[in-house]
C-alpha cells in the first residue's frame, strides 16, 4: 500500500534527520546526505503540497550529515553531526556556526545535549563517549575504549 501525501521534498540527497523545534510547532529542521540542515515552516492546518521551499539553509558540514539536535532551553540553537567528524552549533536566526568541534576521529553515532544544554555527549564508532562544553568548544571527559562504564575527565 502507498500513502500518496505531501512530503517535505527539498534536499538533494537523502534525508537522515528530522526534527520539530520544541520552541515552534511550526518548525522542523532535517540533515541530509547533501551536506545541508534545512528548516521548514509546516503550516497549522498542515501541507496541502509538496514543500520544496525552505526557510533557513545551513551550510558548513563537508560530509552528509546524519544528526541533528534542538537545544533544550535555548530558541534557535540547533546542533548538527556530520559524517565529516564535525559537531556544528548553529545559531539558526543567525544562519551561522556558533561553534565547530573538530575532536572527533570517527563517524558520530549519536549526539544528545544534557538537561540545561550546558553540554553534548556524543558516542563514535571510535568507541568512545565524548562529553563536550559546546560554548567553550572543550572536551570535558572521554571514556576510555575497553571499558564504557569508565570516564577520563580531561
Amino acid at each position: 500500500m502507498s500513502i500518496n501525501a505531501p512530503k517535505v521534498a527539498g534536499h538533494r540527497g537523502g534525508v537522515l534527520d528530522i526534527k520539530w523545534n520544541p520552541f515552534d510547532d511550526n518548525v522542523i529542521a532535517s540533515a541530509s546526505e547533501d551536506c545541508s540542515v534545512k528548516l521548514w515552516y509546516i503550516p497549522d492546518d498542515g501541507l496541502a503540497e509538496d514543500l520544496v521551499d525552505f526557510v533557513i539553509d545551513l551550510q558548513g558540514h563537508e560530509r552528509k550529515v546524519g544528526i541533528i539536535e534542538w537545544h533544550p532551553t535555548a530558541n534557535g540553537i540547533l546542533a548538527s553531526a556530520g559524517f565529516d567528524h564535525m559537531v556544528i552549533i548553529w545559531d539558526v536566526e543567525r544562519e551561522a556556526a556558533v561553534t565547530i568541534l573538530k575532536g572527533h576521529s570517527d563517524t558520530i553515532y549519536s549526539m544528545s545535549w544534557n538537561w540545561n544544554g550546558s553540554y553534548i555527549a556524543t558516542s563514535s564508532k571510535d568507541k568512545k563517549i565524548r562529553v563536550i562544553d559546546p560554548r567553550e568548544g572543550r572536551l570535558i571527559a572521554v571514556s576510555i575504549p575497553s571499558c564504557f562504564n569508565d570516564f577520563v575527565g580531561l
